[in-house]
């Protein structure tokens, strides 16, 4: 059986620059390479490409789960602090019943990020 052996998330952004500026002002990431439209991004093992996509339909208009990204971090609460260091507007974190504190995080294009840690159970 053949492994999966990375995930890359690819999202379509309608002000390219913006979500850009988004993403490694506010979220941390590095740009490793900005080609014909495109952004490659990433954060320790979280890579994203970000396509300039006029035109497109808003996520915040798409119904509620039709799309969340869901990075496993090793402490959601330093994150959480680091974000709203930066002015992002986080959720707070909180326990799940399914063993993980979370946080989320919405994109300026409605694209819904979930910050996992793993708590010991």
């Amino acid at each position: 059986m053949a492994n999966i052996i990375e995930n890359l998330t690819i999202l379509a952004v309608e002000d390219l620059e913006e979500s850009r500026s988004f993403y490694i002002d506010k979220l941390g990431f590095n740009e490793y390479l900005r080609t014909n439209g495109w952004s490659f991004l990433n954060r320790g093992s979280l890579n994203l490409r970000i396509g300039h996509c006029p035109g497109i339909v808003p996520m915040t208009e798409c119904r509620d789960h039709s799309l969340i990204i869901q990075a496993n971090v090793d402490d959601a609460n330093e994150l959480y602090r680091e974000f709203k260091s930066k002015g992002v507007d986080a959720s707070e974190p909180g326990d799940t019943l399914w063993g993980y504190r979370e946080f989320g995080v919405l994109t300026p294009d409605g694209h819904r990020f979930m910050f996992t840690e793993a708590l010991e159970v």
